[in-house]
């Protein structure tokens, strides 16, 4: 089966439930994500289909780039 949908759950504990469904809205499968783990998504796609369309190498540059950038946020 192909998840063609998703869809999002916030929980009391600050994680968030994703159920992925089919056409006809059956669940497939559901995966427990952390609040940080949600935050850090748009970053993962990016790198992957930075990766698709450029290479590896380039979705590695991103990160790296991102990971110098966040190293120098903390050091302030």
């Amino acid at each position: 089966m192909i998840a063609t949908g998703f869809d999002f759950e916030k929980l009391h504990n600050g994680s968030v439930l994703i159920r992925f469904c089919d056409d006809n809205d059956n669940t497939i499968t559901t995966q427990l994500v952390t609040e940080e783990g949600l935050r850090r998504l748009p970053v993962v796609i990016h790198a992957f289909f930075l990766a698709v369309e450029k290479g590896p190498e380039a979705a590695q540059a991103f990160l790296n780039n991102l990971k110098s950038l966040e190293d120098q946020r903390r050091v302030r």
